[in-house]
């Protein structure tokens, strides 16, 4: 499963999963509404394809809007998505999660330093 989260300053605003598409922009018929002038009304949209492996493959798609959608900050007409990528549409700012994709490593464990206050983890 797919989402994407909406952060506002480092904290999570909101989680879209992404079903099979997902659409940006400011009408009321998209699933993520964005009130926000820099967005066009028909924006950007997630989509979800097959590649010939038969696993599911993100991609950002931008709509034709006038300011464009990007990707890790990079300007994009149609680009895979992974896991982490942020995506920028207008000033909003979305991080995109694929929990096929996340690798479960092992914890990094913190220690307390010396110094009062300090920790810091050995990688």
């Amino acid at each position: 499963m797919a989402a994407i989260i909406q952060t506002i300053e480092g904290v999570v605003a909101n989680k879209f999963v992404i079903e099979s598409a997902l659409k940006f922009g400011r009408s009321a018929d998209n699933q993520v509404q964005i009130d926000d002038l820099e967005v066009s009304t028909k924006h950007a949209q997630i989509i979800c394809e097959i590649d010939t492996e038969g696993a599911t493959v993100y991609f950002l798609e931008d709509l034709g809007s006038t300011n464009g959608s990007f990707i890790n900050e990079e300007k994009i007409k149609k680009q895979q998505l992974h896991h982490k990528d942020n995506v920028r549409i207008g000033w909003n700012i979305f991080t995109f999660i694929d929990e096929d994709e996340i690798n479960h490593e092992k914890t990094r464990e913190v220690k307390k330093s010396w110094i009062p206050g300090v920790f810091y983890s050995k990688d």
